[in-house]
């Protein structure tokens, strides 16, 4: 029997005698999935995992855990992943895709990167559409090494998603509290949004590598959460469940319809057995080896309340009028109804429609 770069399964009762045997081919990725199975029946039959090689059996202890261990470390299939956006200007329309690259820093996709770039005023001040609400007519798309804008009544413009530095283009801007410096996307894009969102002297800045990362301040954030554009955290998360429960809790009749593009997430995850089960997890294992902990729950603004289809902000407050109603936890926020999970990257990958999400529970 061939048994060179295997892990075999040994019992600890018997040294040297081979029983219950666990092949996994080492030549072979080693899936999550995999490492579930094999650490429940280690856990069942009392074993541990052991390396054989050539002719001669050796068994080594390599694994051993207590029962406190285990029920730590154990991870449960909780859904899988629906859908995966990326939004390469921050507060314009999002670009899909069936795969992207979850970085330290935020979601890759094709050719850019999440809130790769921001819209600003003269004075550096970023603008969202809490203040302009038709940035969310803005459609985007990426070109090769081109980022396409669309927007009804405008010619379609591009700009570059990797420029050159520019030294003398390198400017300082406001994101929240924070004060960073960005590249500034030049003359012709800034009086293409100055032209459609009626304000002059708009400008739209670059992420430039090595001048732009911002420190991530959540809760549960350490030094590794990097942030460029993006609000409070580097991901979020959402799930249909809680979604359709929202939905089912709007007044009746509601005037517009209730989707996920009001909350503009990076992952959305389908399958939960229950809604709201996000605000149990602490770490998630998607897909083959993508590593996330969870930083903090999502307060949600105003511009939930931003119709996406009609770019006008909704008259009769929804969704957040439901959420202040059914999701308010003062011990989180007094004033912000919750909706959402903000997550920072432990081991960067990549991540697929499809992939199976793992959850480890938080212990309180």
């Amino acid at each position: 029997m061939e048994r060179n770069n295997k892990f075999i399964a040994a019992s600890p009762e018997q040294p040297g005698v081979v029983r219950d045997l666990v092949y996994l081919d080492l030549n072979q990725q080693c899936s999550f999935t995999k490492m579930l199975d094999i650490s429940k029946l280690m856990e069942q039959k009392g074993i541990i995992l052991a390396v054989v090689g050539g002719a001669a059996a050796a068994t080594v202890a390599v694994l051993l855990m207590s029962r406190r261990k285990r029920l730590k470390d154990q991870y449960e299939l909780v859904g899988e992943v629906a859908s995966i956006h990326c939004y390469p200007v921050k507060s314009m329309q999002a670009i899909r895709h069936d795969v992207g690259f979850c970085s330290s820093t935020g979601l890759r996709m094709l050719n850019t990167r999440d809130r790769q770039f921001v819209v600003v005023r003269s004075n550096g001040d970023f603008i969202t559409q809490r203040q302009i609400s038709r940035m969310a007519g803005i459609k985007v798309s990426i070109e090769g090494s081109y980022l396409k804008m669309e927007a009804d009544g405008m010619p379609d413009i591009k700009v570059s998603v990797s420029p050159k530095k520019d030294e003398d283009a390198i400017v300082s801007c406001r994101v929240w509290d924070d004060k960073l410096q960005a590249q500034d996307c030049g003359q012709e894009v800034g009086q293409w949004l100055s032209q459609y969102l009626g304000e002059e002297e708009i400008r739209m800045l670059v992420v430039m590598p090595g001048i732009t990362n911002r420190a991530c301040k959540v809760m549960n954030s350490t030094q590794r959460d990097k942030l460029v554009f993006q609000d409070e955290g580097p991901y979020l998360l959402t799930t249909e469940e809680s979604l359709k429960d929202l939905v089912r809790n709007l007044d009746r009749p509601a005037n517009e319809e209730v989707t996920m593009k009001h909350f503009r997430p990076n992952i959305v995850i389908k399958g939960t057995k229950e809604p709201w089960d996000e605000d149990n997890w602490s770490h998630l294992v998607i897909g083959k080896n993508l590593r996330m902990r969870v930083l903090a729950p999502m307060e949600r603004c105003l511009l939930t309340t931003v119709n996406p289809e009609t770019y006008e902000r909704r008259k009769d407050g929804e969704p957040l009028k439901t959420l202040k109603r059914i999701r308010m936890f003062p011990e989180v926020s007094k004033t912000s109804p919750l909706f959402g999970i903000s997550l920072g990257v432990e081991v960067e990958n990549t991540v697929r429609v499809g992939d199976p999400v793992y959850a480890k529970r938080k212990t309180f």
